[in-house]
């Protein structure tokens, strides 16, 4: 229906716009979206073995995705995204305390009328990388 309305509008070269536009925004989508799996790979193993097997993975997806019918792609991405949430909902579930504790220095902190400062151990983080 976009195809037909933009053609209705600009003609048989709107066909082609939308149909580059939709092909860009696929394989961006699927260049982004390796990226980020690959900076969490990363982020768990240091391997390059792990690495390789990731990435022999992933080709081997975005080939089987180009191959399966709509409906079994649209399911599978139905699936996935259903893990997904349920990985996240389990990971704030588990982080909901220290989110509360965090919330609640900083209201704290704003009622003494200071500049609110994040501070881990104040909160109870001891042990992180990033905040000391």
């Amino acid at each position: 229906m976009v195809q037909q309305s933009i053609a209705a509008h600009f003609g048989e070269i709107g066909i082609h716009i939308v149909t580059i536009a939709i092909c860009l925004f696929a394989f961006t989508s699927v260049i982004g979206n390796y990226f980020y799996a690959e900076a969490n790979i990363k982020f768990i193993s240091e391997s390059p073995i792990v690495l390789q097997i990731f990435r022999s993975l992933a080709v081997l997806m975005v080939f089987a995705g180009a191959q399966v019918s709509m409906s079994t792609a649209w399911d599978l991405a139905d699936v996935l995204m259903a893990l997904m949430a349920t990985v996240n909902i389990v990971a704030i579930l588990l982080l909901g305390k220290i989110a509360i504790n965090a919330l609640k220095d900083y209201q704290h902190q704003k009622k003494q009328g200071k500049e609110p400062a994040f501070k881990a151990s104040s909160i109870g983080l001891y042990d992180t990388e990033c905040w000391k």
